[in-house]
């Protein structure tokens, strides 16, 4: 179980640094609510696990080597909250902002990314 936002937040943005299906299915299976929504501007809503992993790897293979990181430390309270990400890809980085709910158990249950 993971013991805190801030660890939940960490091991969900560490994954997207992954590179196979398998890996993003365990990395997103520990912070991940099983119906979690996942939305962003270039793409349709995905709901669960397997839906998010097919989505990360999409994107692996569109932009290869890409590197994700946290730049602003979460911020939250009753549930839900908000951090600041930035990528590195081939033709530089990009910043953006996450807006999450979690449940009680630290796991996100709602991801809106803005980039």
């Amino acid at each position: 179980m993971i013991p805190s936002v801030e660890t939940m937040i960490a091991q969900y943005v560490s994954t997207w640094n992954a590179s196979d299906l398998d890996a993003y299915k365990a990395g997103f299976a520990s912070c991940w609510a099983p119906e979690a929504i996942y939305t962003d501007p270039g793409h349709a809503m995905v709901q669960g696990v397997a839906a998010l992993a097919d989505l990360a790897l999409f994107s692996w293979n569109k932009f290869p080597g890409r590197q994700f990181h946290i730049i602003k430390r979460p911020v939250f309270h009753h549930n839900s909250g908000r951090y600041y990400w930035k990528v590195a890809l081939p033709e530089g980085p990009r910043e953006g902002l996450d807006y999450f709910e979690f449940n009680d158990q630290f796991q996100i249950t709602r991801l809106v990314s803005f980039f």
